[in-house]
């Protein structure tokens, strides 16, 4: 257990030091692109069936690639990232990358197996594992933008569920314990996303401080008077 453990903390390290590599960034802006387009696509068709007003909480696959896109392109020019984008970036990416091992295994046991639903797990994996990467970069937000981007993820959840804007469950007539089970798995993971909104500021602080407590104590020890 403890060699998964320090592999798991190895990766993620990877992950979170690629944003410093700039050959890593052009490879991954190459790949969000690719998505985002292919993605857009394929989520055009069922997109203009939601009703506008509500479009906006629709997309999942074609929404994430671009603001990853974007993300780092920003990173990569030197130029600031507003931190509710980071925030909410981070908070969609956690939770449907993490949904995306539940969603498909449980669909495929109700309609079947097939490489389409297999390929789609290994797609959202593809640009949900990059929350890895912008973690280190999520800072504290004030309570006006914290609330908008995680109101935004609570009411989509409830708009999957009930108002028709994830299309799947629609069309495909989903057994009542199978959306259930969805819509519970969904919002626990906005909620634990949330947890780490407010965690990941105060953790990347502490760490900072502890740094930081030996240099005071060097310099405290250098300028006391000699005995």
């Amino acid at each position: 257990m403890k060699k998964i453990s320090e592999s798991l903390k190895k990766f993620a390290h990877t992950m979170d030091q690629l944003k410093y590599n700039n050959r890593a960034v052009f490879w991954i802006l190459a790949i969000d692109l690719a998505l985002s387009i292919s993605s857009t696509v394929v989520d055009i068709p069922w997109l203009i069936r939601v009703p506008s007003a509500l479009v906006i909480f629709a997309p999942i696959c074609s929404l994430y690639p671009w603001l990853l896109f974007i993300w780092f392109g920003l990173f990569l020019w030197k130029k600031k990232v507003p931190d509710w984008f980071t925030a909410f970036l981070f908070m969609g990416l956690f939770s449907y990358g993490i949904m995306a091992w539940i969603y498909y295994p449980l669909y495929m046991s109700w309609n079947g197996v097939n490489f389409h639903d297999v390929g789609s797990i290994l797609w959202v994996t593809a640009y949900g594992v990059q929350s890895l990467i912008i973690a280190s970069e999520v800072r504290k937000i004030p309570w006006w933008q914290f609330l908008p981007v995680i109101g935004y993820f609570f009411f989509k959840d409830y708009s999957d569920r009930y108002l028709g804007t994830f299309l799947d469950v629609l069309l495909d007539s989903y057994p009542e314990m199978l959306k259930l089970t969805f819509f519970v798995c969904t919002l626990t993971l906005h909620s634990m996303a949330t947890g780490l909104l407010l965690y990941l500021p105060y953790r990347k602080q502490k760490l900072a401080s502890v740094q930081q407590e030996p240099m005071h104590l060097a310099r405290a020890e250098s300028s006391s008077p000699a005995s």
